[in-house]
């Protein structure tokens, strides 16, 4: 191939850029060495492919493996890199914390994070490879489905600071327990070398595990607890850190925790209070997670990004206690990947919503059917979206208030597009 004429990855042709280099992945439900042909019709410089792929017609790397490669590529390129990388894994809580590390970060020099969700084994090389080499910071969130992903994207990052982000079951069933999750999440802090720093939760369970496992400088988070940077509750939107107010940028003591990890970043990297203060407030919370809207004056909160136990009774918790509206309603789904303790979970989470102060509680789909509530004002359990938003139209008048929460997979933002319809 040659040489200079690459100016970026892509393994897409339907966004791939003239002068891209295109890496021709095989998945379970499709081949990307079908779409060779098109992506350099499309222009680009050349093609990652497997070797026993057959063309000639224009450059090509060919390898064994082609995610394999991919990843070497991003491995040799991290070596080029003069700026301080970050790693976030966690249950809960990554990509917020990600965004709201690199907003903050982003006040003091240029910097790179994970688009999106790109945080597995082809979505992690793809953003290191995006990243320019000069940048002074990177920010990269790291996640998982099974055993044995952390430590492998962890080793190919080669973080500088790592930030372990609260635990709970999320991906449980490929995991026998929790501390299984949590061993597998602490796989992150083991990459850190002894130059590096790792920001660690002190009110965790888990925290002494993680610091036991890590050769680099541990630094501590608390709310109202004992620790290196400790967060106090002023009021409503605003957290005290070490002397210093920040306006948060969402409600909910799950906020307050994610931004202080951001708020810990920034003050071990020397920015000053009120710059990390500017960064939390150009925030912008990602797609579907607690993204408001009104819709014939009824204020609908969309969440339902996804869901885990412990995401799911941070956002009710949340939205049980907002201060003024009408009725609080709350549309509740399945929460997917539980394995064996699905049932348990779907049923604690129904008892869980019984203490809530709602008045009502709409449970959706086939997994929504184990969420009972035997406590609650009104209760409804529905098949799908549609039914739901018919059930919300009878019951909500001007002034209520809508939560939408459920894994990724229920579709709850439909919802929203059934109660505009009709």
């Amino acid at each position: 191939m040659p040489e200079g004429v690459v100016t970026g990855i892509s393994h897409d042709t339907r966004t791939l850029q003239p002068g891209n280099l295109y890496v021709a992945i095989r998945g379970e439900n499709f081949d990307g060495h079908a779409f060779v042909a098109d992506a350099f019709a499309k222009g680009a410089a050349g093609a990652l492919v497997c070797d026993d792929f057959n063309w000639t017609a224009n450059p090509l790397l060919t390898v064994p493996d082609t995610v394999k490669g991919l990843q070497d590529l991003a491995r040799g390129y991290r070596k080029k890199w003069t700026g301080t990388v970050v790693g976030i894994t966690g249950s809960v809580g990554k990509t917020t914390v990600k965004e709201m590390c690199a907003d903050v970060l982003s006040i003091d020099g240029a910097t790179h994070r994970t688009s999106g969700n790109y945080n597995n084994h082809i979505g992690l090389p793809l953003t290191m490879l995006s990243m320019p080499r000069t940048n002074r910071y990177g920010v990269f969130e790291i996640g998982m489905n099974r055993p044995g992903e952390i430590g492998a994207l962890a080793y190919l990052l080669q973080p500088k600071i790592g930030i372990v982000t609260d635990i709970g079951n999320a991906h449980r069933e490929r995991f026998h327990s929790l501390e299984a999750i949590a061993r597998e999440k602490m796989k992150l802090v083991e990459r850190v070398p002894g130059s590096g720093t790792v920001i660690l939760d002190r009110d965790s369970p888990w925290y002494a595990m993680m610091r036991a496992h890590t050769c680099a400088r541990v630094r501590t988070v608390s709310l109202e607890g004992i620790a290196d940077y400790v967060g106090r509750k002023v009021s409503d939107g605003v957290m005290n850190v070490n002397g210093h107010n920040y306006a948060m940028p969402q409600p909910g003591e799950h906020v307050m925790r994610n931004a202080l990890r951001a708020i810990a970043l920034g003050l071990e990297l020397q920015l000053a209070p009120a710059e990390i203060a500017d960064g939390l407030r150009n925030f912008k919370a990602p797609s579907m997670r607690w993204q408001e809207s009104e819709i014939a004056g009824v204020q609908f909160i969309n969440d339902a990004y996804n869901a885990n136990p412990l995401s799911m009774r941070a956002s009710l918790r949340t939205f049980a206690r907002l201060p003024g509206g009408h009725h609080r309603w709350a549309v509740v789904g399945g929460m997917r990947e539980l394995g064996a303790i699905a049932d348990e979970e779907h049923l604690a989470l129904g008892e869980f919503i019984d203490h809530l102060d709602l008045d009502g509680v709409v449970a959706v789909g086939e997994l929504g059917r184990q969420i009972v509530c035997r406590n609650t004002k009104h209760f409804y359990h529905c098949a799908d979206p549609a039914e739901a938003a018919s059930i919300l139209k009878d019951q909500l008048s001007a002034g209520d208030r809508v939560l939408l929460k459920a894994s990724r997979g229920e579709r709850l933002e439909l919802v929203l597009k059934h109660f505009t319809e009709n």
